[in-house]
């Protein structure tokens, strides 16, 4: 079927017009013309996309992902079942519910907590047979306290005082103490004064003048300072009788449309319930051999066996019975150095 929109002869209708009369009529011929709804794929008749468009947009505050959680609790988010709880634990299950060593109760470990952060110090104590064991005269010559020079001469003011350095500031001489004041030296001298507009802080308390307290205010300040007057009634009651006119009074069919309730939007699905039977099929499933694989823990090794290679450093045969290239040989040698030889320039024929 083709659509021809021809321009309607009246001006004042819009091009909207003539696009409904076209989309009313290809509705009432039952018209199968595809249309493309939006950025989608998928084709539909214009009927079945005017009813699409026409349908409520579904609100998402209804829906329910799940349970109603309450962090920081002991309950489990689903109702264990009886087989679960009847069940035995298995040996991976009783290594990981083991609880964490509380490092606190340790009275041997109380002094890492209360003088450091909690780790061992790396200082090993010594052992009884290093306590007693002899000492050999290398061990001796170096625990000997060092010996200051012969012409070395202890100024403790200096360390008690100071951090052993002299202070760059001198005691003023004799001369300079028994000196006479320049007039210059005394004016330097002299404390800085304050400004002339200068005015100090005022006081919080102000004493009132002897006019301000003879003084009589106007007629406005007497009107002013006069309290308002409020009247004593008489009021209206709380209660009061309702008309005849207005309890048979009959409401409107807009008062009665508005007083409905809103109702639940088309397709609405309530809240799934937390609790829910399982299916036979779910409990007499077994697990498969790449899922017990997965569930297994992972063995990791720790990093002293990472990091330790005891060949480290050990030369193999092969590099040690190998020879090197010329290349290698060449670029081994010292580099000569000495005075730069002349360069000679070469007259182009």
């Amino acid at each position: 079927m083709t659509m021809n929109l021809v321009a309607p002869a009246n001006p004042d209708l819009t091009s909207q017009v003539s696009v409904n009369n076209v989309l009313r009529e290809m509705m009432e011929k039952g018209s199968h013309s595809r249309v493309y709804a939006g950025r989608t794929t998928v084709a539909m008749t214009v009927k079945e996309r005017i009813e699409t468009l026409a349908k409520p947009k579904l609100s998402r505050s209804t829906l329910s992902y799940g349970p109603s959680l309450s962090w920081g609790n002991q309950q489990t988010m689903w109702e264990l079942s009886q087989a679960a709880l009847s069940a035995d634990a298995s040996e991976r299950i009783m290594n990981l519910a083991q609880p964490k060593r509380n490092m606190s109760t340790q009275e041997d470990l109380k002094p890492q907590w209360e003088f450091s952060c909690g780790r061992q110090s790396p200082i090993i104590k010594p052992s009884h047979a290093a306590r007693t064991a002899a000492t050999s005269g290398r061990t001796e010559d170096l625990a000997f306290p060092k010996r200051p020079p012969a012409s070395y001469s202890e100024n403790r003011a200096m360390y008690e005082f100071s951090c052993g350095r002299s202070s760059p500031i001198q005691e003023p001489t004799g001369g300079a103490k028994g000196a006479a004041d320049r007039d210059r030296t005394t004016q330097l001298a002299q404390a800085k004064t304050v400004h002339n507009s200068y005015e100090s802080s005022r006081e919080v308390q102000s004493v009132p003048t002897r006019a301000a307290q003879n003084t009589r205010p106007s007629e406005r300040i007497e009107m002013l300072a006069e309290a308002k007057k409020r009247p004593a009634g008489p009021f209206r009651e709380p209660e009061w009788p309702v008309s005849g006119k207005a309890r048979k009074a009959q409401v409107s069919e807009r008062v009665r449309e508005l007083s409905r309730s809103k109702g639940l939007v088309e397709g609405f699905q309530g809240n799934r319930d937390v609790q829910w039977n399982v299916t036979k099929s779910a409990k007499q499933a077994v697990a498969t051999r790449r899922i017990e694989e997965l569930s297994g823990p992972i063995q990791r090794q720790s990093m002293d066996h990472l990091q330790f290679n005891p060949d480290a450093f050990k030369v193999s045969e092969a590099a040690l019975s190998s020879g090197i290239t010329p290349r290698i040989e060449e670029l081994a040698q010292p580099i000569r150095r000495g005075p730069a030889p002349a360069k000679t320039r070469q007259k182009i024929k």
